[in-house]
């Protein structure tokens, strides 16, 4: 199992112009969807949420982590659960105005907002992510070719490093 992380800083986090960027890609297991999650899968999800909770803190942004958190347990999961690539890959990118969070999982099937059940165990993510990403004036969405999805959410403004 592969997990490989690539962190660039582009400029100090702390300031009103804000700038940065954390990526992600990790290698998946072929599984059926009769099937559960693989185990070496499964532990992918936490890892993810620690790592883009860690990186916002690092960028002054404490406020976000939580629903953030959220978004990635959603996200990644579902790139696991119905992706077909050989990977996923995360990107977490911060500005003066949002933060992003875009994983692509390989897949040219478009995710698609499902109506389940009342007693279905699934089915309600991204249900999850468009109300967080409204309640935090952001929004989400699909890439063209299908393979990323993404949200946004506002990000509150910069305060000064404590000296």
């Amino acid at each position: 199992m592969t997990l490989t992380t690539t962190a660039i800083r582009l400029a100090p986090c702390l300031h009103e112009d804000r700038l940065d960027a954390m990526a992600v890609w990790f290698e998946r297991q072929l599984w059926s969807p009769c099937q559960p999650m693989p185990p070496q899968d499964a532990r992918r999800v936490p890892q993810m949420r620690r790592l883009v909770a860690a990186r916002l803190r690092l960028c002054g942004l404490p406020e976000l982590v939580e629903p953030m958190k959220l978004l990635t347990s959603e996200l990644v999961t579902n790139a696991l659960e119905h992706g077909d690539g050989p990977g996923v890959s995360l990107l977490l990118s911060c500005s003066s105005e949002t933060v992003r969070l875009t994983v692509d999982d390989g897949s040219r099937e478009s995710p698609r907002l499902r109506a389940p059940e009342l007693d279905a165990e699934s089915g309600r993510g991204l249900w999850i992510v468009a109300a967080i990403a409204s309640e935090y004036g952001g929004s989400w969405g699909v890439s063209p070719d299908c393979t990323k999805t993404w949200c946004s959410l506002t990000a509150p403004a910069a305060k000064e490093p404590a000296v």
